[in-house]
């Protein structure tokens, strides 16, 4: 990849997108592995509290956007639960949660040729133009500009 950004030649951006692709892939492939790994080794170090806080939100992104929620589905106090978060994960409650929307609406607008206001809607938002900057808060760029670039919207071009 770092050759191809030195040599300026035809097609260039298609072949940098498309080494790029590669190497998520390959990085997913390897995170995949990683976990499967994990899975089979308990981790003692880890408190059940956290892998619950996980589960939950794997399970109720969509839906549940606040700490506090997360907290009393877990029947824990914001404060210790944000605590835990940022001494076992070094991420805030909110940085966890807000990473993993992310996650689902860039693999929403990578895979798909919903709209913004669709995949919005999905992931709990109700204003399409709150997550559009929610979106460029964490992602660094609109959801707009990634599909462009990254997503279903490059396949047509």
């Amino acid at each position: 990849m770092k050759a191809e950004i030195q040599n300026a030649e035809l097609a260039q951006y298609e072949l940098l997108i498309s080494y790029l692709k590669i190497f998520l892939i390959t990085a997913s492939r390897l995170k995949t592995e990683q976990l499967e790994e994990m899975k089979s080794v308990p981790d003692s170090k880890e408190p059940v509290i956290l892998q619950s806080l996980k589960d939950a939100i794997e399970l109720n992104f969509k839906t549940k956007h606040s700490a506090g929620n997360y907290a009393e589905l877990l029947n824990i106090s914001p404060k210790a639960l944000a605590k835990l978060s940022k001494n076992y994960f070094n991420k805030t409650l909110t940085d966890l949660i807000s990473e993993r929307i992310i996650i689902e609406a860039k693999r929403e607008l990578y895979l798909t040729n919903k709209t913004v206001k669709e995949i919005a809607y999905e992931l709990g938002y109700d204003d399409e133009h709150y997550f559009s900057r929610f979106f460029k808060t964490n992602a660094d760029v609109s959801p707009q500009i990634y599909r462009e670039t990254v997503g279903f919207g490059k396949m047509d071009a």
